[in-house]
């Protein structure tokens, strides 16, 4: 056993996480409630400062497990000296891409301060961001091991699984670990082993590409049903049920939902690593390529439809009152990044008058005005309701009552709503119900 294996099995090493967000912050508290003292290291002040105070802004921490892990040996600060000499370092800030390249900024930085602020013992070093394959060993590696001596240092990759507004605690999400050798593979499953089950593979650029595999795989069957879309609409078939019915098979088949686009860090940007890295190596994903593209242009479809549907209703759209319901990048959450919702609603207040409203969602956040209530008058005003992002907080039975038109983006309104309701991928035959629901305007 290793000298950084025994401190981490006794639970005597003090963990450095660099970086506090939703990533940073859930695992922090994970590896304190192991027993862990942890460090906290944000360039974010203001955040920091509601850590401080016993405030989370992610959306699966409480008040309450922030309290509690302030009290049980978790230490954020704003000061990198937060982290000095820690015996573990693991770095969880975003990543992203920025004219077709891995935006790697920020894990370039907590490189820099692991470099700067590790002491002269053995210690493991763990990118937890999501990366593209191969970026451990050529971006963080070489930055920590010029300042500090290369045989003291261990590395290992392993990539988050966490899932905002999810049903699955830490605990219960298997963490794969990777690394080049054998030391720092058993040191990093020791660590994460406190927390949950490990699944050990031999590479570090192995562990980088299961986790953009997964959401590659997820971003592509979304595209495969929503490129169905186009068919149905053309179609007397109903390609929510057809997605439902398949999904009675008992193997062979996973069910994704068709919708208004991919949000969020994931699905949107893991992919483009993997395209980015094949060209950097001479060889193409076409495919990947091709269902960034569909899906990229699902916001445009559901625009399409909620204007299709307004003048199918005789209402002149520069008169026209629209109701959007929902600006996060899925339900129940407050993350805007990436959001499809507020694609929709930007590109429709072009044309016409939106009211956009999600009661998690703060509008500075998502950089788009927006309201977190609607009241009911506003509701029976409105030409259209888009619902967008199903939150639970929308009681659907009511807006469904209240309203005289919704375009469902999500398949969530209640069969039995009084309104007219259009859902994405509905058939010829909605033409019929709006003739008949004609609202001269």
């Amino acid at each position: 056993m290793t000298d950084i294996e025994e401190r981490l099995a006794t639970r005597d090493a003090q963990v450095g996480v660099i970086g506090l967000g939703y990533v940073g912050l859930p695992l922090s508290l994970a590896f304190v409630e192991a027993g862990f003292d942890v460090r906290g290291f944000d360039i974010n002040e203001e955040r920091v400062d509601q850590l401080q105070a016993g405030a989370s802004y992610v959306d699966d921490v409480t008040d309450a497990d922030l309290k509690n892990g302030l009290t049980d040996g978790f230490t954020p600060d704003s000061n990198p000296d937060v982290v000095a000499d820690c015996d573990v370092y693991i770095i969880a800030v975003p990543t992203g891409v920025a004219d077709g390249e891995p935006a790697m900024g920020a894990v370039r930085a907590a490189a820099q301060t692991v470099s700067e602020q590790s002491g002269y013992r053995e210690t493991l070093v763990v990118v937890s961001s999501t990366v593209y394959p191969g970026a451990t060993q050529e971006v963080v590696k070489p930055i920590i091991t010029d300042e500090r001596p290369p045989a003291l240092t261990q590395f290992a990759m392993v990539p988050e699984r966490l899932n905002p507004g999810g049903d699955h605690e830490i605990s219960e999400i298997p963490l794969v670990v990777g690394a080049d050798d054998a030391p720092a593979r058993t040191a990093a499953s020791t660590l994460f082993g406190a927390i949950t089950d490990t699944v050990p593979v031999a590479a570090t650029e192995t562990a980088e590409l299961s986790k953009t595999l997964e959401n590659t795989y997820r971003m592509v069957n979304i595209a495969l049903v929503n490129q169905l879309v186009a068919l149905t609409e053309r179609l007397d078939a109903d390609v929510w049920e057809a997605v439902d019915a398949a999904g009675s098979k008992p193997f062979g088949f996973q069910a994704f939902e068709p919708g208004p686009g991919v949000g969020g860090h994931c699905i949107p940007i893991d992919p483009q690593f993997l395209t980015w890295r094949a060209n950097e190596l001479g060889t193409e994903l076409p495919f990947i390529d091709h269902a960034q593209q569909v899906n990229e242009e699902m916001p445009d479809r559901v625009v399409e439809g909620v204007i299709t549907a307004l003048k199918a209703r005789g209402v002149t759209l520069t008169d026209a009152s629209v109701l959007a319901l929902g600006a996060a990048y899925k339900p129940n959450i407050t993350d805007p990044r990436n959001s499809p919702a507020i694609e929709v609603v930007k590109s429709l207040r072009q044309q016409t008058n939106v009211t956009l409203v999600d009661p998690h969602v703060d509008s500075e956040e998502a950089r788009i005005p927006l309201t977190n209530t609607v009241s009911d008058e506003t509701v029976q005003a409105a030409d259209a309701v888009v619902l967008l992002v199903d939150h639970d907080a929308f009681n659907l039975t009511r807006l469904g009552n209240q309203a005289s038109f919704v375009y469902d983006a999500k398949n969530a309104m209640p069969e039995d709503a009084s309104a007219t309701v259009v859902t994405l991928g509905e058939t010829a035959e909605a033409a019929d119900v709006l003739a008949k629901s004609r609202v001269i305007k």
